[in-house]
């Protein structure tokens, strides 16, 4: 009888270690599936350009007492676009140096449109809170014309925000790009 009794309590403890072993691994790959949606959302925000919204200048009227209105506009959509994907620091840093708007920015300014098509994310196996990625869109010149291109990156993770985000790879594409469209 206490055999029994004894194999019983064995077989639920190892049954309730492995439950609670499922459980973790589950809560894991949540934690980061939810890292990989947050920088797929904020590359195809970037990069899926311009958008009108995005274009800081947009914002700004003739009327020079509106200017502290329209930056506030400008500062809200940035804040609820951008916001809840970036630590407070990065998110001040980004606003300041115009990270967010640069591609739309520059897109406006010498009429062509990117757009992404996908975005591949995988965590750096070395340094876990790393995550690199490839974005693969369409360049749109003035005059329609299509050319497909890859931009790589890394997005460095602080408690599932973000706190730095690069653009790498080609470095003579993304100052093409930035610097008035592919030639």
């Amino acid at each position: 009888m206490m055999n029994r009794v004894s194999r019983w309590k064995t077989g639920a403890s190892i049954f309730l270690f492995a439950i609670c072993l499922v459980c973790a691994g589950c809560s894991k790959t949540d934690e980061q599936d939810n890292i990989i949606e947050t920088v797929k959302t904020v590359v195809e925000l970037q990069m899926n350009a311009p958008k009108e919204k995005a274009v800081f200048a947009n914002y700004f009227s003739d009327d020079e007492g509106k200017f502290e209105e329209e930056v506030a506009q400008y500062m809200t959509y940035l804040e609820e676009t951008y916001g809840p994907y970036f630590t407070e620091s990065t998110f001040e840093l980004y606003t300041r140096t115009n990270e967010f708007d640069m591609f739309h920015t520059v897109a406006d300014r010498y009429d062509y449109q990117l757009q992404v098509n996908d975005v591949i994310v995988e965590q750096n196996e070395v340094t876990p809170s790393n995550y690199n990625f490839t974005v693969k869109l369409d360049y749109v010149d003035k005059d329609g014309e299509t050319t497909a291109i890859e931009v790589t990156g890394v997005a460095i993770m602080r408690e599932d925000k973000i706190a730095k985000m690069s653009y790498l790879g080609d470095k003579q594409l993304l100052r093409n790009l930035l610097s008035g469209g592919l030639k």
